[in-house]
């Protein structure tokens, strides 16, 4: 008897250890932090950033404000940054859910008193890569759901919430697909 539960016991562990039931290297996050000036692009930004999971999420702050994150929405996986300081890219990458491969994720920034931007980015287990950007002026988790309701592409987007503008597009970066954000 003790044998047979040895052989449960490790089976149980193997099982664990291969579905990502214990922290491994499938959860391995590299965190991102560069200065910038209003002036660069994204490949002059990210020329010295080694980009060695499969995904990256990555913010650049051009507005003169820090983004406070004030709402988020985690379908399957979760938004991976915080607040990001002014004139400042902010990143995060990252190896996906270890058993589907995938994420759904939403955040909801304010960028001043009166202004929010929402970013949105998702690789789903079926399916295709999707990048979505909202302007909704409000505080709160609702705000991210409203926005990765309404993303359905890949195609780079952009919106205005005057004086501000944002861009966002998924481009590669050696061996990562990066989720791309620009406020302005």
């Amino acid at each position: 008897m003790k044998s047979l539960t040895r052989i449960f016991v490790a089976l149980l562990l193997a099982v664990g250890i291969t579905f990502g039931g214990f922290h491994s290297n499938a959860h391995a996050q590299s965190a991102i932090s560069v200065g910038i000036d209003g002036n660069k692009t994204f490949d002059q930004m990210v020329n010295g950033i080694r980009f060695d999971r499969k995904y990256t999420v990555l913010v650049a702050n051009k507005t003169g404000n820090t983004l406070k994150r004030v709402g988020a929405y985690n379908d399957s996986s979760k938004w991976p940054l915080g607040d990001i300081e002014a004139n400042s890219a902010v990143g995060q990458q990252f190896d996906g859910n270890p058993i589907t491969n995938s994420f759904s994720i939403a955040s909801n920034y304010r960028i001043q008193s009166d202004k929010n931007v929402q970013l949105v980015a998702i690789y789903p287990t079926i399916g295709s890569r999707k990048v979505g950007l909202g302007n909704v002026n409000q505080d709160g988790n609702e705000p991210a759901k409203q926005v990765w309701d309404k993303t359905y592409d890949r195609l780079d987007k952009a919106v205005s919430n005057d004086p501000f503008e944002a861009r966002a597009s998924i481009q590669q970066k050696d061996r990562s697909l990066v989720w791309y954000y620009e406020i302005k």
